[in-house]
Formats: C-alpha cells, sequence, structure tokens
C-alpha cells in the first residue's frame, strides 16, 4: 500500500553502536636475575611434540623391551617364593679372614652331643667349628625343646675306646667281622637282620680312623654273643634247627 500523496514516511534511527573494548594489558617483562650463560643452559630441555615422530624400529624395541621386563619380574618373583633343596655348599672367593656361614640342619636319631662339624681346605687343613655352632634339642616329633643344649668341647666327646690296642690290621687278620655295606647291600640287611649296627664314615676323616679298631671290637664282641645265644637255645639231645650258614 502505497502512502499517500503529500506524506512522508518516516523512520527511526538504529540504536547507537556500544564502545570498543579497551585493548588487553601487556605483559610487564621482569628482568631476569640469571646471567644470560645461564639461561641457555638446559639439560632437561623438552621436545615439542610436534617434533616427536613414531617409528617402526621403535615400536620393535619398545615391545622387546616390556617383554623384557615382564619376563624379569616373572622369574625374580618364582625363584623368590620357590624353596630348593641344596646338597653342595660353596662359597665365592672372600678376601676377609673369616667368614659367616648359616645353615639349619635337623637329625632325628643322634643326639647334638654327638654332632660335629669339620671345616677341610682344599690343602688338607682340617679344622672343627662345632663350638661355633648353636645345637638345639628336638622331640620326636620334630619339635625343638625349651632347652639348648650346650656345646661340648670336642675333647669332652669320647670318639673311640682307648682300651683297645690293636690296630685295624691286627683285628683282621682273624677275619672280618665288621662287614662293609654299599647302597644294595645296606638295604638287604635292614630286610634281613632285626638289630643293625651302621657306621657312616669318610675314608679320609681322622677320626673315623681312630674309631675303626674300636667298631671291629664291637663286631667281635657282638659275633660272639650271637653264637653264646644260640648255643644256649640247642638241647643236646635234640638237633637244633639251624642250617650251618645261619648257625
Amino acid at each position: 500500500m502505497s502512502a499517500p500523496a503529500g506524506i512522508h514516511q518516516v523512520h527511526p534511527p538504529p540504536p547507537p553502536l556500544p564502545p570498543p573494548l579497551p585493548p588487553p594489558p601487556r605483559p610487564r617483562k621482569t628482568k631476569s636475575r640469571r646471567p644470560a650463560w645461564a639461561s641457555k643452559l638446559d639439560m632437561y630441555a623438552k621436545v615439542p611434540a610436534d617434533l616427536m615422530e613414531g617409528t617402526k624400529s621403535g615400536s620393535y624395541l619398545s615391545i622387546i623391551s616390556l617383554s623384557t621386563l615382564l619376563a624379569l619380574i616373572f622369574m625374580e618373583t618364582r625363584a623368590f617364593l620357590r624353596s630348593d633343596t641344596v646338597k653342595n655348599l660353596s662359597l665365592d672367593s672372600n678376601r676377609d679372614a673369616r667368614v659367616r656361614v648359616n645353615f639349619n640342619i635337623t637329625m632325628m636319631d643322634l643326639k647334638c652331643d654327638y654332632v660335629a662339624v669339620d671345616v677341610v681346605s682344599f690343602l688338607g687343613t682340617n679344622q672343627n667349628v662345632t663350638q661355633h655352632i648353636n645345637k638345639q634339642a628336638v622331640t620326636a616329633d620334630g619339635v625343638r625343646k625349651r632347652y639348648a643344649g650346650r656345646n661340648l668341647a670336642q675333647s669332652d666327646v669320647v670318639l673311640k675306646d682307648d682300651t683297645v690296642l690293636e690296630t685295624i690290621d691286627e683285628l683282621h687278620e682273624n677275619g672280618e667281622d665288621a662287614i662293609s655295606l654299599d647302597a644294595t647291600s645296606l638295604k638287604f640287611a635292614r630286610r634281613e637282620y632285626d638289630f643293625l649296627f651302621v657306621d657312616f664314615f669318610a675314608s679320609w676323616c681322622s677320626h673315623c680312623q681312630a674309631l675303626a679298631p674300636t667298631w671291629e671290637v664291637l663286631a667281635e664282641v657282638m659275633s660272639e654273643a650271637a653264637e653264646d645265644s644260640v648255643d644256649a637255645d640247642i638241647d643236646e639231645n635234640r638237633e637244633h634247627e639251624y642250617s650251618e650258614e645261619d648257625y
């Protein structure tokens, strides 16, 4: 619709624009007290992320390193939790005059008074170290008793019978009564006899060599006692039931 003649259409003026914002304040530069050379010295400078790029060889090395680390953690944990039985004891080279060795051995059928520990070097030097060992008695079930047995001096332990004056060679002239056993014959002897006296010895041990005549005399006494026991059970008017080998 057009306006009539002689009349002008008036539009309202636009609203005024807001005033412009003031510029942000510029940061003030503070002078550093460090010298110029200290500012340039930076051993831990950071590399911008835009300059870092992954490579195939780096990925392979990362996988190998992570696998090796996990394998070492697994093996160390398994070795820490596992218990192994060690029968041999060896020491590394040590220049100290004394070496401390910790061990725990339980012997159910041997009294503490007769336990001795010797140290033998490669040169054949023998040294008794029993006085430095703490021995404690246990019950038949392996439980430690309250009283810890005092260590006896080596001279207080009776190792042989001094009344036996013959040597082992002289005692063997009329036969060997103490029979030598090996692993097979020992099993047979344990099944064959009700009572068995066994001496476990080492040929190089001086104490074992000193005990040999006493042990041979013990075997002779036991043989004679067995013969007397068989003769006492035999009636003169009745033939015994023992074979010649048993007799």
